[in-house]
C-alpha cells in the first residue's frame, strides 16, 4: 500500500486546476479513452480472471460447435442466441463468428499486455 501511496502523491504533485471551458474541451479525448479502457477491460477481466475466462471459453466453445454443425444460424433466427456488436444486433453466423474470433485476439493481446507491464511501485515492492 506504501508503494501505491507513494506513486499516487507522485503523480498528482503536479496537477493543475482546469477552467470549465478547457475541461469541456477535453471531454471528447476523455471520453474516447475511457471507451478504449472499458474495452481493454472487458479483455482483461475474460482473460485474467480464472471465474470469467472459463465462463467465457466454455461458452465460446459452444457457439463454436453450434457453427461447425451449422446450427448457429437457426439460433440467431429463432431468437435464442442475440449478439450485439457495435451497437448493432448480429444476424449472420458468419459475422458472429468473426466477431468471436476478433474478440479473442483482442483479448490475448490485451492479457498479453498487462502481463507484460511493469509498474515501478511494484518492482520497488520486490
Amino acid at each position: 500500500y506504501q508503494a501505491y501511496a507513494a506513486e499516487h502523491t507522485e503523480k498528482w504533485a503536479g496537477a493543475k486546476a482546469l477552467t470549465m471551458d478547457a475541461a469541456m474541451a477535453d471531454m471528447p479525448e476523455i471520453e474516447r479513452k475511457y471507451n478504449l479502457e472499458c474495452a481493454e477491460y472487458g479483455n482483461v477481466v475474460f482473460g485474467l480472471s480464472d471465474e470469467f475466462a472459463a465462463a467465457g471459453k466454455l461458452e465460446q466453445e459452444q457457439l463454436a460447435k453450434l457453427a461447425d454443425v451449422g446450427n448457429l444460424q437457426a439460433q440467431l433466427d429463432s431468437g435464442a442466441y442475440v449478439a450485439v456488436e457495435g451497437g448493432s444486433k448480429v444476424v449472420q453466423a458468419d459475422a458472429l463468428t468473426k466477431c468471436i474470433e476478433a474478440f479473442e485476439s483482442g483479448r490475448d493481446k490485451a492479457v498479453d499486455a498487462v502481463l507484460a507491464t511493469k509498474l515501478p511501485a511494484l518492482d520497488k515492492k520486490k
